[in-house]
């Protein structure tokens, strides 16, 4: 008799390591101060104070919290605004930031505490209705970022050098995509690569200072850092951001030929004498500290390392679930999803033979520009139109290929969001459905749509940087769900695959909690997996690896998520025959990135108004 737990198991071996990734890691470190003083209060005078006023006020001071957030790297300031003299911003000298330091993180939190009490002198009744949003949200933040003591220990809990998703992975993409708007950008980019030593320095610095405090990342994950800085210096004369810059010089209009050719060396010389050499460094450092002070465990074996874990969880979830709600939720989802599972292959057992014999989710094969049609199409029933949008669809550099995810979408600028790009990453995207439901993912219904929709309302800027990535990874995984019908195939085999994929996500989330949150070493994983079937060592190692490498990544999607339907299905019960799917997907799009808690006290009001309509 076939039984679901093993081939829950089989599956969950195969796939363990599938995840996709969006490019929106600049809003870890949006409260860093601002760039006006935050002990000077808001002005006043001698005469009453009116909504107006306040409305005003309100809007120069989360205008202020935005060019402070911006402003600290060239690239973010290039990647938010197409342009910034719209907001004052103006001879910005080029800089790819700077690394905290016990100094500057102290500084920082010191600002951040004084801009809360500033926030809290606005009279929240003469907010106009937006602004009431934006206030909640930053109370949020606040609260959950500086209402627990000081600990300096907790600025070198988290790293710049991590495996999939560090700076040294991403700073060559975000430097391939730079928007060349004048020939000013290209100067401001020279500049940045002539940065990287001086900001590798730093972060090799804040690295040793973690290995010195024991809180350094683990040996096999340094490994993968040391394997991804080797392949991306293997051909250090043919390094992709020659070809691709010199690519965009030659279609920039407005330079002479002298012009070209003049960019063109200045940007092999860079990168290969200043840019690559920075790398150089941090890989000889990355070697040197291998096994010296290093973390052993998840997050919360570090000292205080629990409690830190439960708030950076709430952050990046934008969820004000307990470890422990999160956890049920977990078990019962995975559950649920079994259940589910047993039901399809019970009653359609020429489905397990399909799976085991590869043929699940076998469709036509297209490119990824026509894939991205279907979706765009598909989505005109339940989805509100979007304006005008163009997408390039971009392969990962194989010299970067083994060490990136699946698939990421780059978000485009507050001011300019015409023009959007995403990756695939052919090494991990090996077949035509992973394909089709990573665009989904990505693109349409996903992270561009979903991106550009929310802009196209022109909310304050400051709502697109506010929040962690829960709300906009459960939209994606929301999306990327809905996709699985939309692939021309069987209802049963697409229910069956998007259950697959689900319960792989619920699972790896619950081993990410678990270890991250609640400590389980690598022998309590050993265990947990081996009553799932899972006693390869090689791949329980690999699996730690992951969790310990880059903590609680996981959560994100499957909380992100799980919220969102809960919140769908709060609003059909109520409903009932008045719900309408396409006026429940416009409601969270118009709200915009917002914690689920205020989702869902604004869900309510709308609730109301549709039972009303």
């Amino acid at each position: 008799m076939f039984k679901i737990k093993s081939f829950i198991s089989f599956l969950l071996i195969l796939t363990l390591l599938f995840t996709i990734i969006a490019g929106c890691a600049y809003v870890e470190n949006l409260f860093s101060g601002t760039s006006s003083d935050p002990s000077d209060p808001p002005s006043s005078t001698d005469d009453p104070v009116t909504d107006s006023d306040t409305a005003d006020l309100f809007d120069e001071f989360i205008d202020e919290l935005y060019v402070e957030a911006i402003t600290t790297s060239s690239i973010s300031l290039n990647f938010n605004l197409a342009d910034p003299s719209a907001f004052g911003i103006e001879d910005i000298i080029p800089t790819l930031g700077e690394v905290s330091t016990v100094e500057t993180a102290l500084e920082d939190r010191e600002k951040s505490l004084k801009e809360a009490e500033r926030l809290h002198s606005f009279d929240y009744a003469l907010l106009r209705d937006d602004q009431k949003i934006t206030f909640d949200i930053l109370t949020r933040s606040y609260e959950l970022n500086y209402t627990e003591e000081y600990v300096e220990d907790h600025l070198f809990y988290l790293g710049y050098i991590r495996p999939l998703n560090g700076i040294q992975i991403q700073l060559p993409i975000l430097l391939a995509e730079i928007n060349f708007r004048t020939k000013a950008d290209f100067d401001m980019y020279f500049a940045l690569l002539e940065d990287t030593q001086r900001y590798f320095s730093e972060i090799i610095e804040f690295e040793r200072e973690r290995s010195r405090r024991g809180f350094f990342l683990s040996a096999a994950n340094v490994d993968d850092v040391v394997e991804h800085i080797e392949s991306f210096l293997s051909n250090r004369e043919e390094n992709f951001l020659i070809p691709v810059i010199n690519e965009i010089i030659d279609e920039f209009d407005g330079l002479t030929v002298e012009e070209r050719n003049v960019y063109k060396q200045r940007n092999r010389d860079l990168v290969l004498n200043s840019f690559l050499p920075a790398y150089d460094k941090l890989l000889s450092a990355m070697k040197e500290l291998r096994g010296v002070g290093a973390r052993y465990g998840g997050l919360s074996n570090l000292p205080d390392g629990e409690e830190f874990a439960k708030v950076y969880l709430q952050h990046r979830t934008d969820s004000d679930l307990t470890p422990s709600e999160m956890l049920t939720i977990l078990e019962e989802g995975l559950e649920d999803a079994q259940r589910q599972l047993w039901d399809i292959l019970s009653g359609n057992p020429e489905l397990l033979d399909m799976y085991l014999a590869g043929m699940l989710g076998n469709i036509p094969y297209d490119t990824p520009e026509n894939y991205m049609k279907t979706l765009e199409n598909a989505i005109t029933r339940d989805f509100p139109p979007l304006g005008n949008v163009n997408v390039a669809i971009r392969e990962v550099h194989e010299s970067m290929q083994e060490h990136m995810s699946p698939a990421f979408y780059l978000s485009p600028a507050v001011d300019d969001f015409v023009d959007n790009v995403i990756y695939i990453n052919p090494t991990k995207v090996e077949d035509n459905f992973t394909l089709f439901t990573a665009l989904a993912h990505e693109g349409y219904p996903g992270h561009m749509y979903q991106f550009v929709y929310y802009r196209q309302q022109l909310p304050h800027p400051i709502r697109t940087l506010l929040c962690g990535i829960g709300y906009t990874e459960g939209w994606a995984s929301y999306a990327e769900y809905a996709s699985f019908y939309w692939a021309g195939l069987d209802e049963k085999e697409a229910e069956l695959l998007k259950l697959i994929r689900i319960a792989d996500l619920i699972f790896q989330s619950m081993i990410d909690l678990n270890v991250n949150v609640y400590g389980w070493d690598i022998y309590k994983l050993s265990e947990f997996l081996s009553e799932m079937g899972i006693t390869d060592q090689n791949a329980i190692e690999s699996i730690y690896n992951r969790v310990t490498g880059v903590p609680l990544f996981f959560l994100p999607y499957t909380i992100g998520y799980i919220e969102l339907v809960a919140l769908r299905d709060h609003a059909q019960s109520e409903l009932r025959n008045k719900f309408v799917p396409l006026n429940f997907n416009k409601f969270i799009l118009d709200f915009g990135p917002a914690p689920f808690s205020i989702l869902r006290e604004h869900l309510e009001k709308w609730i109301a108004s549709e039972k009303a309509g």
